[in-house]
C-alpha cells in the first residue's frame, strides 16, 4: 500500500494496460472524457481502456486516446467483470469514482496497481486499493474535472490547467438524429435545444424561465425549440407547464427518445442550448454548441460546464433568514433576471454565427 499526495508518488509506476473506471452517470462520464487525451500523451506506450456502462458507449466511438471500452453490468456478476479485466491483461486501474463492485472485480482479476482517493480506500473492505491518493486541500471546491486528474497522479499523468471535454460520438447516429428532426418537419440547424431536467443536486429551473427564453427567441431569432432530457413524471409536468406558457413557438418533444450519441449530434447542430441540467450542459460544451447554463443553487464551482462557448447565469435569489429550504428552492427556481437571460441568449446566438 502506498499513500502519498500528487507530488510524491514514485515516477516508475508505468502501467502496460491502464483501466479508467467511471461506472456512474451520464454527466460524470462526459466530464471524465477530459482526462483521455492527457492520459494518452503521458502514457504513449500503454494500452488505455475506459470502463463505463454500455449505454454511453456511443460517445466514445473509435476514440483516438482509447484502445477499447469495458462495460460494467452488476447483473452479470462480479466474475464476469473480472474476466473482462483479465482479458485485456490490465495491470493498473484508476477509480475516477470509487465503486465497490469494480474494486472487488479488480482484486479478483489480480490487478497490481489500483489508485483511489484515500477516503475511498478507507471504505475498501477487501484492500484492493494499492495506491491511496490524498485529495488536495481544496478538493471540496475543486472542479470535478480536476479531481479526475488527481487520482491519475500515481501514473504520471499531470493535471491540465484548462481541461477539454473530448468525446467522439458514433457518426452512424448522426443520421439517426437528423432523421428524428426531419420526421417532425424540422430541417437544417436553425433550432435551439432546451433541457428542463433537474441538476445533480435535485434543483430545477422553473418552466416559466424557459418559456420566457422561448418567447425571446421567437421575437429575435424565430427558431423552433427541441426539448431533450429524461421523460419522467416530474419532467413531464414541467414540460407541459412550459408548453402552456409558451405561445407561437414550434416545440418538438424528444425527451427519452435519443441515445447519448444522438443527443450529442443534435447539440452539435443546434444554434444554442439552454439547460439547468449537467449532462446536457457538458455535452453541449463538448460539441461546441453555445450554451447558456442556469444555476439555481449557489453550490461550489465543482460542476460548472467547461468550454469557451458557455455563459453561466445564476439565480438572483438569496435565502431569507429562517426561510424553509423548500420555499427558497421554489422561489430561486424562477428568480432569473430577464435582462441577464436576454443578454446571455443574444451572446450565445452571436457565438454560433462567428
Amino acid at each position: 500500500m502506498v499513500t502519498a499526495d500528487n507530488s510524491t508518488f514514485a515516477a516508475d509506476i508505468s502501467p502496460n494496460v491502464l483501466v479508467l473506471s467511471r461506472p456512474d452517470g451520464f454527466a460524470d462520464v462526459v466530464l471524465a472524457s477530459a482526462v483521455l487525451a492527457p492520459v494518452r500523451k503521458a502514457l504513449p506506450d500503454a494500452k488505455i481502456f475506459l470502463l463505463i456502462r454500455e449505454e454511453f458507449s456511443g460517445l466514445f466511438c473509435n476514440h483516438p486516446a482509447l484502445d477499447g471500452l469495458i462495460f460494467v453490468n452488476e447483473d452479470e456478476g462480479l466474475r464476469a467483470l473480472a474476466k473482462k479485466l483479465k482479458s485485456v491483461e490490465a495491470d493498473a486501474l484508476a477509480h475516477l469514482v470509487y465503486s465497490e463492485f469494480v474494486a472487488d472485480a479488480a482484486k479478483l482479476a489480480k490487478i497490481r496497481n489500483v489508485a483511489a482517493f484515500e477516503t475511498d480506500a478507507d471504505a475498501d473492505r477487501d484492500g484492493g486499493v494499492t495506491l491511496e491518493v490524498i485529495p488536495s486541500e481544496r478538493s471540496g471546491e475543486t472542479h470535478e474535472a480536476f479531481s479526475n486528474f488527481e487520482v491519475l497522479a500515481p501514473f504520471g499523468v499531470p493535471a491540465e490547467d484548462k481541461p477539454h471535454l473530448n468525446i467522439t460520438p458514433n457518426p452512424d447516429e448522426k443520421s439517426a438524429a437528423t432523421a428524428r428532426l426531419a420526421q417532425y418537419g424540422f430541417a437544417g440547424t436553425d433550432y435551439a435545444v432546451f433541457n428542463l431536467d433537474c441538476n445533480g443536486q435535485g434543483h430545477f429551473v422553473d418552466a416559466a424561465v424557459f418559456s420566457k427564453a422561448a418567447c425571446w427567441l421567437r421575437e429575435n431569432a424565430e427558431m423552433p425549440i427541441v426539448v431533450l432530457g429524461e421523460k419522467s413524471e416530474g419532467s413531464t409536468e414541467r414540460f407541459l407547464r412550459f408548453c402552456r406558457m409558451t405561445h407561437g413557438v414550434p416545440i418538438l418533444d424528444l425527451r427519452g427518445q435519443t441515445t447519448p450519441a444522438e443527443t450529442a449530434w443534435l447539440l452539435a447542430g443546434a444554434r444554442l442550448c439552454l439547460s439547468g441540467e449537467n449532462a446536457c450542459a457538458y455535452l453541449a460544451a463538448a460539441m461546441n454548441c453555445p450554451l447558456v447554463a442556469l444555476f439555481v443553487d449557489f453550490s461550489s464551482g465543482r460542476w460548472f460546464p467547461l468550454g469557451h462557448l458557455t455563459t453561466n447565469v445564476f439565480t438572483g435569489a438569496h435565502r431569507f433568514c429562517l426561510e424553509p429550504v423548500s420555499f427558497y428552492n421554489h422561489r430561486a427556481s424562477r428568480a432569473f433576471s430577464d435582462a441577464k437571460m436576454a443578454s446571455a441568449l443574444q451572446f450565445a446566438l452571436a457565438l454560433k454565427e462567428c
